[in-house]
């Protein structure tokens, strides 16, 4: 299994597929596997390398550091630089999505283009009820199959997906803090993603594709949270699908 020394972790990633790079990062307490990152359809017709982030998936935790979106970010930036991968089209989702609006704010050369799907630029973008609960729920809360992929896949040991439930949500809670201004610095073709019925409000998505440089929008009908509709984004990456532009 390949691992990488990056910024005091040993981070655990998978490359899949040939063609133009694509950087897939999957959302909070998630690992590689988890459904909406839609990894096959990718693999397709892209190089697609996908990663478990610090705490996740088979990535262990790092207990000197804090959870916070740039330093993923960071994190992000360096397996690219050690892959000798100069730049590549990002994909993130939910958590994942809020990290690669962090690599295309500071790290422009990195990423050709972006689609975030679930991101929130601030707390606030949250639904009140969503939010509340993802910062009081219980770790017996989570959805099953979240709990056995953490259980199957973690080197943390049996107390590490409450150790990472109790890490992440101080992160949530003030992360990210994206300004308007932060967003206006990103120059990379973004499509931002979310579903009407979506944790993070519809209105929330617009007020960041209002804000990002060029964006495209996509609002998709009846979806939950990290709705992926693979047409849309595989068309926006090829350059044959605009959605809406601001």
């Amino acid at each position: 299994m390949p691992y990488a020394a990056v910024n005091g972790l040993n981070l655990y990633y998978e490359i899949h597929g040939d063609g133009p790079p694509l950087l897939l990062i999957n959302g909070g307490a998630c690992a590689i596997e988890v459904p909406p990152l839609g990894l096959s359809a990718f693999a397709a017709e892209r190089r697609v390398i996908a990663y478990d982030p610090m705490g996740h998936g088979r990535t262990a935790d790092n207990p000197e550091r804090s959870f916070h979106y740039h330093e993923l970010a960071e994190d992000a930036a360096e397996l690219l630089r050690q892959l000798g991968i100069d730049r590549a089209d990002v994909v993130g989702f939910s958590d994942g999505g809020n990290t690669g609006l962090d690599l295309a704010i500071h790290h422009p050369e990195r990423v050709a283009k972006l689609v975030v799907t679930g991101a929130n630029f601030d707390p606030d973008g949250t639904n009140a009820e969503s939010l509340e609960w993802v910062l009081n729920a219980e770790p017996e809360d989570w959805p099953p199959f979240l709990r056995e992929m953490h259980r199957e896949r973690s080197p943390d040991g049996p107390d590490g997906w409450a150790r990472l439930l109790g890490r992440l949500q101080p992160m949530w809670r003030s992360e990210p803090a994206f300004s308007p201004d932060d967003l206006g610095r990103i120059r990379s073709p973004t499509l931002v993603i979310v579903g009407d019925r979506d944790v993070v409000t519809a209105e929330h998505a617009v007020a960041m594709f209002r804000a990002i440089p060029g964006a495209s929008l996509c609002i998709v009908p009846g979806a939950e949270h990290g709705v992926m509709p693979m047409d849309t984004v595989l068309g926006f990456l090829r350059g044959t699908v605009s959605p809406s532009h601001g």
